[in-house]
């Protein structure tokens, strides 16, 4: 018997883009921070120095928003730290809600399985692995 796939529902789609920040925001980000890193590590922000980068507190692939609540102004060694910790959250997610891994492309593309590369010529057979034929 083959198991009904309709009830299961269709994984949203929608994804918020960044939307990036005007001067004048970055500015009053900053000032609200007191020119510290939004991260708490206690370092001033020196964009001429390290780069800054506007930072959402809540990713935007997690529920997050693009409004000036959600971001603040982050140095770029600690925005990369959480950067790596957001994707890994964001893959988890999107696993547990069944956007990735084999289930998901099986309903995307089909159950059927190449054997082989797409690549390769029409007709061509693999012969040998590499191996002097006629030795055991």
């Amino acid at each position: 018997m083959k198991p009904d796939f309709s009830l299961i529902p269709e994984p949203d789609r929608s994804v918020v883009k960044r939307k990036p920040l005007t001067p004048k925001q970055r500015a009053e980000l900053l000032l609200a921070q007191n020119g510290f890193c939004g991260c708490g590590c206690g370092i001033k922000v020196n964009h001429a120095v390290e780069g800054s980068i506007d930072e959402h507190l809540n990713p935007l692939g997690l529920t997050g928003t693009n409004d000036l609540e959600n971001r603040s102004i982050w140095r770029k060694p600690c925005s990369a730290a959480k950067t790596g910790d957001d994707l890994g959250d964001i893959a988890e997610a999107k696993r547990r809600s069944g956007e990735k891994g084999q289930y998901a492309r099986r309903m995307k593309n089909g159950p059927t399985i190449k054997a082989g590369p797409s690549n390769w010529p029409k007709g061509r057979k693999l012969e040998s692995r590499g191996f002097p034929k006629g030795r055991k």
